[in-house]
């Protein structure tokens, strides 16, 4: 009778294995990706405060691709490392789960496919940036024609241009935020 037991419950305990949610896809940021406008400073933060200020100040972002790239860049690559990381298992898991819900809408207003991986959006969102920067537009254009992205590279550049307010994204990285600093009460903001 035990034997018969057994199997069952062995073929519960495996189905269950393969209910498991994947983890979410994560990528980092290349060492040069602020320049050195960063030196000495943890690229966690400063990877936080670039997505934190666009999505809060949406109107200042208004013509200035470049930085819009760099805080899409920062913000899907915070995302999946605040969920995957072992550095933030602190972090309030509220916190986590709407960064990616912030990363998810924001790449759906980019026009990037589900399931993307989160190297690619970082790569291509730093490259533009960069090319822009150096004042490079059809470098900046051939590196938004990524894998992944459905809109031609030119409509995403003029996304990025007049990128539009993303509450969702403006809450998940000042909610985000407070873990990063001493004294961060790590509530929401809806909740004080």
């Amino acid at each position: 009778m035990r034997r018969l037991m057994i199997v069952p419950l062995l073929s519960l305990a495996l189905a269950g294995c393969g209910l498991e949610t994947p983890s979410p896809s994560t990528g980092y940021l290349p060492a040069d990706t602020f320049g050195n406008r960063i030196i000495g400073e943890d690229p966690a933060i400063a990877a936080t405060d670039a997505a934190t200020d666009a999505f809060a100040h949406p109107g200042a972002m208004q013509g200035r691709p470049a930085k819009m790239a760099l805080a899409v860049a920062s913000l899907d690559a915070m995302a999946g490392q605040f969920a995957t990381g072992g550095r933030w298992l602190g972090m309030n898991s509220l916190a986590k789960q709407q960064m990616l819900a912030a990363r998810g809408r924001v790449r759906r207003i980019l026009g990037i496919a589900p399931g993307t991986p989160s190297q690619t959006v970082i790569d291509a969102m730093v490259g533009a940036a960069h090319q822009l920067r150096h004042g490079n537009r059809p470098g900046a254009l051939e590196a938004l024609a990524s894998p992944g992205f459905t809109f031609p590279p030119a409509h995403t550049l003029a996304v990025l241009a007049h990128f539009p307010p993303v509450p969702l994204a403006n809450q998940a990285t000042m909610f985000a935020s407070r873990y990063l600093f001493p004294g961060g009460s790590g509530l929401p903001p809806f909740s004080r």
